[in-house]
């Protein structure tokens, strides 16, 4: 009997930390996506004049060169990221599905920037912007997988 005790304590406890670790991780997710987002705002608000006096012309070329669904791409996936992280704060099974679409525009805007040499061009800033994005992305990902197939998260 003791031992049923010990065991149904540990895993509430495992529970308890479970759920911790997941509003954590979706706090810092929403911060992410929320910085992406504005990140994005300020790049389209800037102004010409403002993009030369940044970057170097083969570099501005690059940028107003960038198609328009590459750019609808971002906004899909830096949505679809802050959407998911309210939906997995909230508990909500759906978060891994808008993290599957937020991982699929980032596939298309790495590949967008591999056609376009965008890694050359843009240099090591864009290189090391979407391997981190992409890492955050999996790892997301991967967490509300986790956590809707061990149950934590509701189906609605």
């Amino acid at each position: 009997m003791s031992e049923l005790v010990l065991d149904e304590k540990s895993a509430l406890g495992a529970s308890k930390n479970s759920d911790r670790w997941l509003g954590i991780m979706a706090a810092f997710a929403i911060a992410w996506y929320a910085f992406c987002l504005l990140v994005f705002v300020v790049t389209i608000s800037m102004g010409a004049d403002a993009v030369k006096g940044v970057y170097s012309e083969p570099q501005v070329t690059y940028l107003t060169q960038t198609p328009f669904w590459v750019k609808m791409a971002n906004v899909i996936s830096v949505m679809a990221g802050l959407i998911g992280s309210a939906y997995l704060l909230l508990r909500r099974s759906s978060a891994y599905y808008w993290f599957a679409l937020c991982l699929a525009a980032l596939l298309i805007m790495i590949l967008d920037a591999s056609l376009r040499d965008g890694f050359e061009i843009m240099g090591p800033s864009l290189l090391g912007i979407s391997i981190i994005g992409f890492i955050v992305g999996i790892y997301l990902f991967w967490a509300s997988y986790l956590a809707r197939n061990q149950g934590e998260l509701n189906a609605t």
